[in-house]
């Protein structure tokens, strides 16, 4: 019965086999390797069929151009450094599709741009860390413990009365959100740290937030009001200056006195705010001679009561009662008002603010997610908590932390079980990192609310390090796997490889020595000396242009002593431009009217343009019927050469290696 079913078996897979040769049959041999019919059809059909090229036609070229790849590898051209430096450059344009993954970009922007159309009001409360740069694990207790209390407390008592100032006023400068406890006001997008951020949009209105961490400390917000965005305002402004600041409150007084009046009298009719403005321009002596402040949104970094001042405007020309700031009063007027942009004309901008901002981290956590969840990736945690026991004590933004690592050799990463990574090459990275921080460490701080450095707890940053050390690897190992992965990607980047070898082989042995090989093409010419004509009388020889007369007289006399062009030539370059270019040279066969230089000397034409630098000229050479040598007729020998060479070297490979064509499976394709 076994044997019975061991034969069934058998008889299955040859009837199996047989008919997928009928179904797909070999079409071609080239070097004992088989070319099956489907590939052919794919090919045809790519190309010749729609050039409605014959197919035998066709077979030819296909079988010529896989010789020259076959030949190509076999003198290992495909190591050249102008190989490999050509496939990298073509596979990084084909691999970009397949390694760039924007939908979550894409959906990250577009929530960003619908928090851009709402205004939030809050109230915030931050309760810092005892240090500011370096944090560690030891320093988050005290202040998470304090952010706790001082959220129950809220909680029991509301802000106000919870010792906060909740007035909702604010006439001074935003300080940065540490020294800024209590009423906020209205925020926007980029205000904030991005995870606070997250908070204020999410929370629904009066909740109060959870401890929220961000580099500096731990943050509290309780959401007032919510409302659509107010846009921003293109305005003017005159500023009836503070003489010192603090100001005192009789100065306050006074100053603001001169504001009032000075408004109530523009209300009145009897001064308009351009008189107000020629005055403050002539007090100031201001470099724009004018009055424009610029534009003004929530985020500008204003005083509240400015900046609420300049959006309460409505219509162009609208001003305002006078504000009050650490400066001085100021009355502004509105230009125009700008409504929040579409998301396709700010999509651009947006993208690249968010890329300088901490929400970028964001970004890149979400993206390394994706990566990391196609591979199999294993970390080695007795290694990593090594580290991180370091990291209690030390930041790795540190340089001593690498000093303290004591397991470099351990094995820390390791993807699908092909590649593994010692603690070694992570802390290569981590110098990498420390070095491009120091470059970085004199660059201005964004002016925002809230620093744009996303961490600074030590075993954070350690986190952040690993997994961007993690990702690196990923990308590279995913780039380096795409042929597996894509076997469309594989059929691109075969394409490519094959035809740079074929440009390079044909290069090598055709183009390059039909234009270079000057012996080859000397015995070209003497050979099939017959073939070839000059159509008519030419001028053989020499242009020379020379910057002064004496220049020129010289170089005619050497011309004259010496038969020979070639001598000519040095003689010239030796004797009149040993130390600077006096004459230049051009050389050729011409026919009338095909140089003005030759036409004026020889056929009696007009004085041509001067050369310019070398106003002086001569010709000297002969004419000629028919072509004494092959640069007589170089083009043409060029061209006659090359297909010569093409097709000895065509012979070549045909000799070379084997062919076999089934012309009844080729007969049957279409």
């Amino acid at each position: 019965m076994a044997r019975r079913l061991l034969l069934l078996t058998i008889t299955l897979t040859t009837v199996s086999y047989i008919f997928a040769q009928q179904q797909n049959p070999i079409a071609l041999t080239i070097n004992n390797t088989p070319i099956y019919k489907s590939e052919i059809e794919e090919a045809y059909n790519k190309g010749g069929k729609e050039s409605k090229e014959p197919i035998d036609t066709f077979i030819e070229g296909y079988i010529n151009f896989n010789l020259n790849v076959l030949e190509a590898k076999a003198q290992h051209l495909d190591t050249t450094s102008s190989y490999i430096r050509q496939y990298n450059t073509y596979r990084a344009r084909l691999a970009a599709p397949y390694l760039q993954n924007t939908e979550y970009e894409d959906r990250y922007i577009k929530n960003i741009y619908n928090r851009i159309l709402e205004n939030v009001e809050i109230n915030h409360v931050m309760f810092p860390f005892e240090r500011e740069d370096i944090v560690l694990p030891s320093d988050t207790l005290s202040a998470y413990k304090k952010a706790i209390e001082g959220r129950a407390n809220i909680l029991e008592k509301g802000f106000s009365n919870a010792g906060f100032d909740t007035e909702r006023s604010g006439a001074r400068f935003l300080p940065r959100t540490e020294n800024k406890n209590g009423y906020i006001g209205w925020v926007s997008p980029f205000m904030l740290a991005a995870d606070v951020e997250d908070a204020v949009y999410t929370l629904p209105k009066m909740a109060v937030s959870m401890p929220i961490r961000s580099a500096r400390g731990y943050h509290i917000v309780q959401v007032l009001d919510k409302r659509q965005a107010m846009g921003s305002a293109d305005i003017e402004q005159v500023v009836f200056n503070f003489t010192q600041i603090p100001p005192s409150l009789q100065q306050i007084d006074s100053v603001g006195k001169v504001a009032w009046r000075e408004y109530n009298s523009i209300k009145s009719g009897n001064e308009s705010f351009d008189d107000l403005c020629e005055a403050f321009i002539r007090v100031h002596n201001t470099e724009a001679k004018s009055c424009h402040f610029g534009v003004v949104g929530l985020d500008s970094n204003l005083p509240s009561d400015f900046t609420m001042a300049a959006l309460g405007l409505k219509e162009p020309g609208e001003i305002s009662k006078p504000v009050m700031s650490d400066y001085g009063f100021h009355i502004i007027r509105l230009i125009k008002r700008i409504p929040v942009p579409s998301f396709d004309q700010i999509r651009e901008q947006l993208k690249e603010k968010i890329y300088r901002s901490d929400k970028s981290q964001k970004l890149s956590d979400e993206k390394r997610s994706r990566l990391k969840s196609n591979f199999n990736i294993k970390v080695n945690d007795k290694a990593y908590d090594e580290l991180a026991q370091i990291a209690n004590k030390i930041s790795p933004r540190e340089p001593s932390f690498l000093d303290q690592i004591n397991n470099p050799q351990d094995i820390i990463l390791n993807i699908d079980g092909q590649r593994a990574y010692p603690v070694s090459e992570f802390a290569k990275y981590i110098s990498y990192r420390q070095n491009e921080r120091q470059k970085n460490i004199d660059e201005p701080i964004q002016s925002q609310i809230e620093d744009a450095s996303p961490y600074s707890l030590s075993t954070d940053i350690l986190k952040e390090y690993f997994e961007g050390f993690t990702s690196i690897l990923l990308a590279d190992y995913e780039n380096n796997t795409l042929e597996q992965k894509y076997p469309d990607f594989a059929e691109k980047i075969n394409t490519v490889s094959e035809d740079l070898l074929f440009s390079e082989i044909q290069n090598n042995n055709i183009w390059s020595r039909s234009r270079k090989d000057e012996k080859g093409l000397a015995d070209f010419f003497n050979q099939n000396k017959n073939k070839y004509s000059l159509d008519g009388t030419k001028y053989k020889g020499l242009i020379v242009y020379a910057q002064n007369e004496e220049a020129c007289k010289k170089a005619e006399k050497i011309a004259k002593n010496t038969k020979n062009i070639n001598i000519t030539i040095d003689k010239l370059k030796n004797d009149l431009n040993k130390d600077s270019i006096v004459v230049k040279m051009e050389r050729g066969v011409w026919s009338k009217g095909e140089n003005p230089y030759v036409d004026n000397k020889i056929f009696g034409a007009k004085t041509p343009q001067p050369y310019k630098g070398y106003p002086f000229f001569f010709v000297t050479g002969k004419e000629i019927n028919t072509p004494e040598d092959f640069t007589d007729v170089r083009n043409a020998i060029e061209k006659d050469y090359q297909e010569y060479l093409d097709r000895e070297w065509t012979n070549s490979l045909r000799n070379k290696y084997n062919i076999e064509i089934n012309r009844a499976v080729i007969n049957t394709i279409k």
